[in-house]
């Protein structure tokens, strides 16, 4: 399930009113939308014009052919952000980049809060549509008779390693990613793209427990997900060959406890092992960041 980037009261028509003030100056020629490309690390499409689309609401609140809504744009202005990240960091000025990209004024970052929020869990969701994605058609080449179905471990792995990688282009602004993700608002969204992640690599790997078994697999894979990601920041070997070692044993780990109640503290301890990492690890990136 997807979590659209939480909307504030915005400002749409005012900055669509300016660029169509904009425009008066200098004709743009118009373009239908772009399609959204799931791919979080992909440049924007660059074959066809890029530009605000026009948008008409009649007095009954129908839209017109042309109308692009408000998440519509919001969407688009995100997407083309990302490029900026690992220049500007996740920030206003990486959104202004981004809406710049589409023919929009700089005003266009005050759609968004200031603390880049909205950019890092549309990347989020993004990569984890990516990721239930793979996972379907990884799904339907096995029904086809097309692969084998892999041991659920190895499942496991390979899901949690595919979704890391997709962090690679970011990794060296992902710590303060993950500081403002921490912050208490943004928290209650965080963990519902975490969660719903999870629960998509449990039903593809045939997960059909419905007893207390349900619950304490996904904590323990979210538990494993977590350190595996801190490990991953601190990670310099190459391709990350030391983030894939450790997944592979808490993943073996994991497999091996027959006791759930071992599970559960296991769990526990990791969980708060990942939120004290998580600090620590940011809190250096943002001191090393500071002495260079």
């Amino acid at each position: 399930c997807q979590l659209s980037p939480p909307r504030r009261p915005l400002q749409a028509s005012a900055v669509l009113r300016r660029v169509s003030d904009e425009q008066k100056k200098e004709p743009l020629a118009s373009s239908s939308q772009q399609q959204f490309d799931s791919h979080p690390t992909d440049p924007q499409p660059e074959q066809e014009p890029q530009g605000p689309r026009p948008s008409y609401t009649g007095q009954g609140g129908q839209e017109s052919e042309d109308y692009e809504s408000e998440e519509q744009l919001q969407h688009r202005i995100l997407t083309a952000a990302l490029e900026f990240v690992p220049e500007h960091g996740w920030t206003a000025e990486a959104i202004a980049e981004g809406a710049k990209t589409l023919g929009l004024s700089v005003a266009a970052a005050g759609m968004f809060h200031s603390d880049g929020s909205e950019l890092i869990l549309h990347f989020v969701s993004q990569c984890n549509t990516k990721l239930s994605e793979l996972l379907e058609q990884e799904q339907k080449l096995v029904q086809l008779g097309e692969a084998e179905k892999k041991p659920t471990d190895q499942f496991l792995r390979d899901a949690v390693e595919a979704r890391l990688r997709m962090l690679i282009p970011y990794i060296e602004k992902w710590p303060q990613a993950l500081s403002i993700l921490l912050l208490p608002h943004n928290i209650p969204s965080s963990l519902n793209l975490l969660t719903s992640m999870i629960d998509d690599i449990w039903h593809y790997a045939g997960d059909q427990s419905t007893d207390f078994n349900w619950y304490t697999r996904r904590a323990v894979l979210t538990g494993i997900y977590n350190t595996t990601e801190l490990v991953m920041m601190q990670d310099s070997s190459p391709d990350f060959e030391d983030t894939w070692r450790f997944l592979e044993n808490r993943v073996a780990d994991a497999m091996n406890m027959g006791d759930t109640a071992n599970q559960v503290q296991s769990t526990g301890e990791a969980l708060v092992q990942g939120l004290m990492g998580a600090a620590v690890t940011v809190s250096n990136a943002e001191t090393s960041g500071a002495v260079r």
